[in-house]
């Protein structure tokens, strides 16, 4: 990978969450794959690694930890319906049909650090064969579709040129 990445900013200085974003590419029965930048009008959402963790103590009274793996997944919340939208559309219909299942294994997801950068690029995580699943549909004065992104691990490290939907990846060497 060209370039070392460290984190730009200066010491103490914070990192606004709008320079990490998560874009979701999928097959939409176009000629090209879709791809979106999720987070509209989410004010917060975190990717959690669940790991599988194992805490023992050893006959010298020592503790230990194992970490057995992770489960990584992000949360959406409250997911509102926007018009223009080409994930709502396709997690709407996935819901309204009852057919969630269909959508296991089909996205890649995208982690773009822009507070990463080097040589004009962005520090990128490619994570293929994830699954976006809907947990509810409905709202009180809006309509509202929370839903979670379930990565994979199948992990690439490498850049990208832009920040957005319209970037190209370029794995690392």
């Amino acid at each position: 990978m060209a370039g070392t990445f460290i984190i730009n900013a200066k010491t103490g200085q914070r990192i606004r969450r709008e320079n990490f974003i998560t874009v979701l590419e999928w097959d939409n029965g176009e000629t090209t794959k879709v791809r979106e930048a999720v987070g509209t009008r989410v004010e917060d959402s975190s990717i959690e690694y669940n790991a599988d963790i194992e805490q023992k103590r050893d006959i010298l009274g020592n503790n230990y930890t194992d970490v057995n793996g992770t489960l990584p997944q992000q949360t959406l919340d409250p997911g509102d319906l926007v018009g223009g939208s080409k994930l709502a559309e396709y997690l709407t219909m996935a819901g309204l049909t009852n057919d969630i299942d269909k959508y296991n294994n089909v996205f890649t997801v995208y982690l773009i650090c822009k507070f990463m950068e080097s040589d004009g690029t962005f520090f990128a995580i490619k994570h293929d064969d994830c699954s976006v699943i809907p947990s509810s549909f409905g709202g009180s004065d809006y309509l509202q579709m929370p839903y979670d992104i379930y990565f994979s691990n199948k992990i690439t490290k490498g850049t990208v040129d832009k920040m957005g939907n319209d970037f190209t990846f370029t794995p690392a060497t």
